[in-house]
């Protein structure tokens, strides 16, 4: 009986680690459309060099975040660091990650902190300058707490009680699911 316990316990506390982990995951992430308004596009000419780079650098890329890639007659792949330098890769560093170009949209997920590489499959427009390198920071600076503001009829918090409830109410429904066996 105290093996089941102890399993249920387990398990209980491996779920809510999970939607914790996930609840924050969504909450800080971004999304950026690489080349702002013009898309994912090769560079002109005399700005093949800083085209894209001179995009990212305003810009503070956290993990929690995503890029987006829109494009026409063309794709994208995540890429090595040698693949980047070299535009030398037509398959993404990704098993499988061999796209067929046309028109569209990809959305790659900053999983992990670390510089990032992607570029266009098509060598030539990666020689080009279609290829973008961006640093992927660890954490979102936290933002500053807002003053608590005061509820004068019973002295709390405003909202204090509220709030928690809300946060605290799915974790609470998969615990309460966990413990009777149903996940």
């Amino acid at each position: 009986m105290a093996a089941v316990a102890a399993s249920s316990r387990l398990r209980l506390l491996l779920l809510v680690a999970v939607l914790a982990a996930g609840a924050a995951a969504a909450a800080a992430g971004e999304q950026y459309r690489v080349g702002g308004p013009d898309g994912w596009i090769a560079p002109p000419p005399e700005e093949k060099e800083l085209y894209y780079s001179r995009w990212a650098s305003s810009i503070a890329f956290y993990v929690g975040d995503s890029i987006e890639f829109e494009y026409r007659n063309d794709s994208v792949i995540k890429v090595s660091k040698a693949g980047y330098y070299h535009c030398n890769e037509t398959a993404g560093v990704d098993a499988g990650d061999a796209p067929v170009p046309g028109d569209g949209a990809r959305v790659f997920y900053l999983y992990v902190p670390g510089f990032a590489y992607f570029a266009s499959p098509d060598l030539g427009r990666c020689n080009e300058g279609q290829r973008l390198m961006i640093n992927v920071l660890a954490a979102v600076p936290p933002a500053a707490a807002p003053a608590p503001s005061t509820d004068y009829d019973t002295g709390a918090a405003a909202g204090s009680a509220f709030a928690a409830a809300s946060f605290f109410a799915p974790v609470v429904s998969a615990a309460a699911m966990a413990m009777a066996g149903l996940v």
